[in-house]
């Protein structure tokens, strides 16, 4: 009878090693690192960076601040984008920082987002399973398209944590589907420099950060340069920005300087000397400053209420100022069109995703009367 038992537990675990041996062979794997082209949509200085998924090129260090560089290793804003008809896409990969923060969840932090686009241009996303260990492992079954696409397949777009770096990443298909990594699009990219909101803070996962968003309902590639309290207007930043030649800049970095951080003064000379540099080497390419979007607890705090009332003021006098000196292709979203309310933060600063959502339509309403699109 021990015998009978001692074979049942040996069949047992034999059968568990094989199967786990077989997922092992019925996957292709496909590592961008390794990919010769660059694939890494939202990355402008692909081919100089110090590691994969840094977001500046490696030149930057030593030339921004410390604070700036540091983050500029979280992944956010980037996307890899491949076509395929599998049923199962799994994602391994490992970061270098903590996996969630007290204010943003781990799916936030340190999650990845799956959207698909269908033939018809209409955006579907999907589940993944997730396992938040060493390595973490995104699995997403059970995917089933129209069966007029089963053949061909969709084009897929993988979002990438927001606040964490990402040190290696793979992503496998079964072996049995078709599975091709899709080029960088040609078309010039949405540039966007600021704070902790641009770079994601505080979106329950990437696909809901409203630069992803944006990105998705304008169908353009859009640059992420939120760097979490350091969006600062520095000349080191937008000498970097003057080298990507971009559809438009946004500059939404006065969260990041408010008082006593700064006086009126100096976001007053930040403001002009940032559109007398992009323009010297773009002139013709729109600029759009934002204004603070405010805080939902700025009734109850009347020096929050100030602090953002005073910083927007100085916005709307130098902007007023900017146009009566004859510069062109200014332009500026006001806090009222973001349109946030005391249900779209988490923490009176940071917008959950009613407020990412709010944030993306002001400025697609906003970029449409730029860019002049119907």
């Amino acid at each position: 009878m021990k015998e009978s038992k001692y074979l049942f537990i040996l069949i047992f675990v034999f059968t568990g090693l094989l199967t786990s041996a077989q997922e092992q062979l019925i996957y292709k794997w496909w590592n961008p690192a390794e990919t010769e082209l660059p694939v890494i949509e939202g990355q402008f200085w692909g081919t100089e960076v110090k590691n994969t998924y840094d977001r500046l090129p490696a030149r930057a260090e030593g030339v921004v601040r410390d604070a700036v560089w540091n983050l500029s290793g979280d992944a956010a804003g980037l996307v890899l984008r491949f076509h395929t008809n599998a049923n199962e896409i799994v994602v391994k990969y490992k970061v270098g920082g903590s996996i969630s923060m007290s204010h943003m969840p781990a799916t936030g932090v340190s999650g990845l987002d799956l959207y698909a686009i269908t033939p018809e241009g209409k955006w579907e996303w999907c589940a993944g399973n997730r396992s938040f260990k060493d390595t973490i492992t995104y699995r997403f079954k059970g995917i089933n398209p129209d069966q007029n696409y089963d053949e061909t397949g969709l084009e897929y777009r993988l979002y990438l944590p927001l606040y964490n770096s990402v040190k290696w990443l793979k992503i496998g298909v079964p072996e049995n589907k078709d599975f091709a990594p899709l080029p960088l699009t040609k078309k010039k990219p949405i540039v966007v420099y600021g704070t902790s909101i641009a770079q994601g803070a505080c979106a329950s996962r990437p696909g809901m950060a409203w630069t992803a968003i944006l990105g998705r309902r304008m169908n353009m590639p859009l640059i992420n340069l939120g760097f979490s309290g350091n969006g600062k207007l520095e000349k080191e930043m937008l000498d970097l920005i003057a080298e990507i030649d971009a559809e438009v800049y946004i500059l939404d970095c006065l969260p990041n300087m408010t008082a006593p951080r700064f006086d009126e003064e100096e976001v007053h000379d930040r403001i002009i000397a940032a559109v007398q540099l992009l323009q010297s080497k773009h002139p013709d390419t729109p600029i759009l400053f934002v204004e603070h979007d405010g805080y939902t607890d700025g009734f109850l705090r009347p020096e929050r209420y100030k602090n953002y009332s005073d910083i927007n003021k100085v916005m709307r006098q130098t902007f007023a100022e900017m146009l009566s000196w004859d510069y062109n292709n200014i332009w500026l979203l006001s806090r009222i069109a973001i349109n946030q309310d005391t249900d779209c933060q988490v923490d009176g600063i940071h917008p959950n995703d009613l407020g990412m959502d709010r944030y993306a339509k002001a400025y697609e309403k906003k970029l449409n009367e730029i860019l002049k699109i119907k």
